[in-house]
């Protein structure tokens, strides 16, 4: 992936990334990622590790040999977002591409904005890694063609004929990426994630309220003011957002505003809802738990 990516950035056009270290060192010697050994690869932990300060990570504040990544976990990105989280003038959300690979028989692990992640474990063979290398080359020569969805992706379009009828594939990466853009999902993700919200009750006292039937199942606007009853968990990142008995702050708060965001992009975009445990989608409309009514002690 590292070599391809290199490769099409020599004859100045696009491909897809992995989220790894750029280079490496063997000994004093430093190499680009995609010309180290496989034994150095496989030997050699500082081959996977988040070394403070690199760009390519975009954590601040690491300290030395704080954490390395999983060598059997690969997270390919995909254009849009620049390694300062910034986004791009151009984009392909990751959502299209795990849908595009979907109808060729590859199911990723985890989709996130710009990312998707994919397990190799002992049993994937050269000739499946090869399946997907193969498969993101297709995607590549359809996005730069602007292939009619039609033959890009028919199970999509058999499924939404009057939405992706009529359009090619970079039509659709184009208008999702400005739809990510001028909603700031990724932004509003990160300040959903910066708040720290308030324990009102803890989440056995949450359960036990819940398996009693004091929960109640309400819209965005309805959560506004309330506890939560179960976890929010959104892919990605897939760290709750809320707790069982957390407040979920009113309807324009960091948690609620992130959340409607996201119902606003699925309502838009038809076959490519986000994945958020502790939310039901019901004719387009998310819907949550709470409790309707709160503690005497917190009245």
């Amino acid at each position: 992936m590292a070599r391809l990516a290199s490769e099409f950035a020599d004859r100045g056009t696009w491909f897809f990334g992995v989220w790894q270290p750029d280079r490496v060192r063997d000994g004093d010697t430093e190499l680009a990622f995609a010309d180290a050994p496989p034994d150095m690869l496989a030997q050699e932990p500082s081959c996977w590790m988040l070394a403070p300060g690199a760009v390519w990570h975009g954590f601040p504040g690491l300290e030395p040999g704080y954490c390395m990544l999983d060598p059997i976990k690969v997270t390919v990105t995909t254009p849009g977002m620049a390694p300062s989280g910034e986004l791009t003038e151009q984009g392909i959300p990751a959502v299209l591409l795990t849908a595009y690979l979907a109808e060729h028989g590859i199911v990723a692990e985890k989709t996130a904005n710009f990312s998707i992640l994919f397990l190799f474990s002992i049993g994937v063979t050269k000739g499946k890694w090869g399946s997907l290398v193969n498969a993101l080359l297709e995607f590549k020569r359809d996005y730069d063609a602007n292939a009619p969805l039609s033959r890009a992706m028919p199970a999509l379009v058999q499924g939404n004929p009057s939405a992706y009828g009529i359009i090619g594939l970079r039509d659709l990466a184009s208008r999702m990426f400005t739809a990510l853009r001028e909603a700031k999902i990724p932004e509003l993700l990160q300040a959903a994630y910066d708040v720290e919200p308030q324990a009102l009750l803890t989440p056995a006292d949450a359960y036990d309220r819940l398996v009693r039937g004091n929960g109640a199942v309400a819209g965005i606007a309805g959560l506004a003011g309330g506890i939560a009853a179960t976890a929010i968990v959104p892919y990605p990142p897939g760290i709750p957002l809320v707790m069982p008995g957390e407040a979920l702050g009113s309807e324009s708060g960091p948690i609620l505003n992130y959340l409607a965001a996201l119902q606003a992009f699925d309502q838009q975009f038809a076959a490519f809802a986000h994945d958020t445990h502790g939310i039901e989608i019901r004719d387009g409309d998310y819907l949550g738990m709470r409790f309707s009514e709160f503690p005497a002690a917190l009245k």
